[in-house]
C-alpha cells in the first residue's frame, strides 16, 4: 500500500499542487496538498476501480479542497488567490490566474479539470454532474472570460 500511495503521489503531484494553489491562499496551499495527500492515503485502500484511478484522484482532490472552502467563513464568496504569475495584462497566464481566483468554487474546480485536459465526462464524474452540466458551465465561463478579459475589435 505505501508504495501504491508514493506512485500516486508522484504521479500525480503537479495536479494537486495546481488544485491545492487554485484553492487555497498563497500561505495555505500546502497545507490544503497535505489534507489531500491524507485523503488519498486513507481512501486508497478502498478504491474499487469503478472510475479510472486518475478520476478518482481528481475527485478526491477537488471534494478535500471544496470541503476546506466549506470550512471558511464566507462560503458564498470566491476564494481570492494571489495571481501566481505576474499582474501584466499581457501576460495571459495571469489573466487566467485572476479569472480562476474570481470563480465560486464549482466553476472553478470545472475549469481546472479542464484546463488539466479531462473530458467532460470525466469532469461530470468527478464533480458528481451530468456532463451537460459541464458543458453548459464551459460555454457561460468561457463567455464570462471574454466579457472580462477580451477586448472588441473595433
Amino acid at each position: 500500500m505505501t508504495e501504491d500511495f508514493k506512485q500516486v503521489i508522484s504521479e500525480h503531484q503537479p495536479q494537486l499542487v495546481r488544485i491545492a494553489r487554485h484553492y487555497a491562499g498563497p500561505n495555505d496551499w500546502q497545507d490544503l496538498l497535505q489534507e489531500i495527500s491524507i485523503s488519498l492515503w486513507k481512501g486508497l485502500p478502498g478504491f474499487e476501480g469503478r472510475a479510472s484511478l486518475s478520476t478518482w484522484i481528481y475527485r478526491v482532490a477537488v471534494n478535500t479542497a471544496l470541503q476546506q472552502v466549506r470550512k471558511r467563513s464566507i462560503p458564498t464568496e470566491p476564494l481570492m488567490v494571489e495571481p501566481v504569475a505576474s499582474t501584466d495584462v499581457d501576460d495571459p497566464m495571469a489573466l487566467l490566474e485572476r479569472f480562476l481566483a474570481s470563480l465560486d468554487p464549482v466553476n472553478r474546480a470545472v475549469l481546472l479539470l479542464d484546463l488539466e485536459g479531462l473530458p467532460r465526462e470525466e469532469i461530470a464524474d468527478v464533480l458528481g454532474i451530468s456532463a451537460g452540466a459541464v458543458a453548459v458551465r464551459m460555454t457561460r465561463l468561457k463567455q464570462r472570460f471574454s466579457e472580462q478579459f477580451v477586448e472588441e475589435e473595433s
